[in-house]
């Protein structure tokens, strides 16, 4: 999802079908995960924070993601997926290429109650959109926990992105390439995009033109 990095997100795509869930509750996990570093423009600021308090240098995203959402039912259905699946992370958004509008103020009610963003994801990422932000929260740790010993993927990266916190300046770069690698391959032009969606008939929007 390029769109994703766009954002300024490290990601894992974990599955794209929801198949890993809670041995006897029946929960499915999550379909992306991703995490955003806190840069800033001082090498001094950057150590600085990180002794200060490490949970400020970084934020962990969860994504719901589905292919559209045309009633209520589905909405609701997938909108709270999205609450149960993002409970461990910051913040939590729920995403679908296609969203019905007339589900807009039912969608804006559900932010404002329980937190969970929601993403229009179209086929160019620059044509992508939040359509509402996703609140902050703690994480939960008991839950990540849980999630590291039923999934070696999740558990692998939280391990590389443990690695990349407690490096030394010097070693920061390093550590940070071997979790981008660790991670799905995105796209890194619109050309590559446009080969991508005309290889697998995906219609691609044309960028929005301001007049």
């Amino acid at each position: 999802m390029a769109y994703i990095i766009l954002l300024g997100i490290i990601k894992l795509q974990a599955f794209f079908k929801l198949v890993v869930k809670f041995v006897g509750r029946g929960l499915n996990i999550y379909d992306i995960v991703g995490i955003n570093f806190l840069k800033l423009s001082s090498k001094v600021n950057n150590a600085f924070m990180k002794a200060l308090n490490k949970k400020d240098v970084f934020k962990f995203t969860s994504y719901e993601l589905k292919k559209e959402i045309n009633t209520d039912y589905e909405l609701k259905k997938s909108y709270f997926q999205a609450v149960s699946n993002s409970s461990w992370a910051n913040y939590g958004y729920l995403v679908a290429f296609e969203i019905n509008s007339s589900l807009m103020e039912e969608i804006g009610r559900l932010n404002q109650s329980f937190g969970i963003g929601v993403i229009e994801l179209k086929s160019n990422p620059y044509e992508s959109k939040i359509l509402f932000q996703s609140s902050y929260k703690e994480l939960d740790y008991k839950t990540i926990d849980k999630l590291c010993k039923i999934n070696n993927s999740f558990e692998s990266f939280i391990e590389l992105t443990e690695k990349v916190l407690t490096a030394q300046e010097r070693y920061v770069a390093t550590t940070e390439k071997e979790l981008i690698d660790s991670c799905d391959e995105v796209f890194k032009s619109e050309s590559e995009i446009s080969e991508y969606c005309n290889k697998k008939n995906i219609p691609l929007e044309e960028p929005s033109v301001e007049g």
